[in-house]
């Protein structure tokens, strides 16, 4: 049973459309484990602006800080590419498993909250929303993806991430990633 959810896993991680990030696939509507259709990004534009060179990680901002500098430091020197004046850094925590978080490109802070997905996120530079475990056109159905998690939708409030919507919302990790 676990090799099948690893080469399930791998399938959707090396398939087209797999494993992707700020995708701008459209996000399928509502399935049966998910009652309600997720947010627009553009009903949740930036408010803050991105203005000269982007700062250096603050580490000790964040408990995880030190622990993942290295990924930290390289995700940072991309330039923002959320809400405006924010970069989301993602990376591996074990199959089927990422870790998300938010470092402010104008100060170099991170977010003391960090975000669990099994199928990545998605989000854009022009808005605040960010969609953990987003579901597309094509994905298998939620209710027979074993490695498959719940959408939810978050806005960003240059601080931390707020629950958009109905839930459930199982992706708030606290500040230990």
């Amino acid at each position: 049973m676990r090799i099948l959810v690893f080469i399930l896993a791998l399938t959707l991680l090396f398939s087209p459309g797999g494993g992707r990030q700020n995708s701008q696939t459209p996000v399928r509507a509502a399935s049966p484990v998910q009652k309600t259709a997720l947010p627009d990004f553009a009903d949740y534009p930036s408010t803050e602006m991105f203005i000269g060179r982007v700062a250096p990680v603050l580490l000790d901002s964040a408990r995880y800080g030190r622990t993942y500098r290295t990924r930290l430091r390289d995700g940072a020197r991309t330039g923002p590419n959320f809400a405006g004046a924010f970069t989301v850094v993602v990376w591996g925590c074990g199959s089927s498993c990422q870790v998300g978080v938010v470092i402010n490109a104008n100060t170099g802070a991170l977010s003391v909250q960090s975000l669990r997905t099994t199928n990545g996120v998605e989000y854009r530079r022009e808005s605040r929303l960010l969609i953990a475990d987003p579901v597309h056109v094509g994905d298998p159905p939620l209710d027979t993806c074993a490695v498959c998690g719940v959408p939810a939708a978050y806005e960003w409030t240059g601080a931390r991430f707020e629950p958009v919507g109905i839930g459930p919302h199982p992706h708030l990790a606290g500040d230990r990633p």
